[in-house]
């Protein structure tokens, strides 16, 4: 009887398991990979007097990896950034 538990358990666990696999893929891809992007983009041709990402914002994918990390880096840092001055702001800190 105890086996049985047991392996239903381990099953239980693998499932989760994968569950989390999942959610924390789709958490990169879609906050990492398309908000930071297009987040960061604008800012980025901002700050380069708009030359340098030259690729267009919509062309994420032909993007080199350097390219690819440094924009979104921006997008993430901008957001991360804002969200502490609108906490600083209404004094929810």
């Amino acid at each position: 009887m105890d086996e049985l538990a047991e392996g239903a358990l381990k099953g239980i666990l693998r499932f989760l398991g994968l569950i989390i696999r999942a959610l924390i893929w789709l958490i990169y891809e879609f906050l990492f990979e398309k908000i930071a992007w297009y987040i960061g983009w604008p800012i980025c041709r901002l700050i380069t007097l708009n030359s340098l990402p030259s690729e267009r914002i919509t062309e994420s994918e032909q993007a080199s990896n350097l390219t690819n990390f440094v924009v979104s880096m921006t997008g993430l840092i901008s957001l991360v950034a804002l969200g502490a001055v609108i906490t600083q702001l209404t004094g929810s800190a």
